[in-house]
């Protein structure tokens, strides 16, 4: 008689491991009191696939599992941290969400007592835009950037003119970017 149920141990004890490491990480607590603001940076790379550029207005709200929320209305003046291999920019000032770079946006809001467990993007215009992934990291008094959220993988075009994203926090849709509906 053969014996199947190895594997299937293994990939038990693999997706328990990973649940436990998902679970940890919102689990930390951020210094300071969401009753004053904090500066945080938002990272978020574009990818490399045709036409996964744009020049829209490009939103973000992310949160955290206490319920403390940050929303961006429009991303502006990012530096940029990557570029590809001969990347030149088209005159005037860059607009970021180029194909293939990483750019990095400020922003700041409601401290988070615990790690950043939701992410959600808005585009609105006609552009096509891919972004890879996303994430948000806390700036020290020190001036040191520290991360403070998963790192939210999209992969995909991003709809046009509603929230798209992931909700690790209480998410009843798994790990696969969907569509929101929020109040504001």
């Amino acid at each position: 008689m053969r014996r199947t149920s190895s594997p299937i141990l293994f990939i038990v004890a693999i997706t328990i491991s990973s649940l436990g490491i998902l679970n940890q990480a919102t689990n930390v607590t951020l210094q300071g009191s969401s009753s004053k603001n904090c500066s945080y940076s938002i990272e978020i790379e574009t990818t490399c696939a045709p036409s996964a550029e744009t020049k829209d207005h490009i939103s973000v709200r992310f949160s955290d599992s206490a319920g403390n929320l940050i929303i961006v209305k429009h991303l502006k003046n990012p530096k940029l941290l990557y570029a590809p291999k001969g990347f030149k920019k088209q005159g005037g000032a860059y607009g970021g969400f180029e194909r293939c770079a990483i750019d990095l946006f400020e922003a700041s809001g409601t401290c988070m007592k615990q790690s950043v467990c939701s992410l959600y993007l808005k585009k609105v215009g006609t552009d096509d835009w891919r972004p890879g992934w996303v994430k948000v990291l806390h700036q020290e008094s020190s001036g040191a950037l520290v991360p403070v959220s998963y790192v939210f993988y999209f992969r995909t075009f991003v709809p046009e003119n509603v929230w798209y994203g992931l909700d690790y926090c209480h998410s009843k849709e798994g790990f696969m970017p969907h569509f929101a509906t929020f109040e504001t």
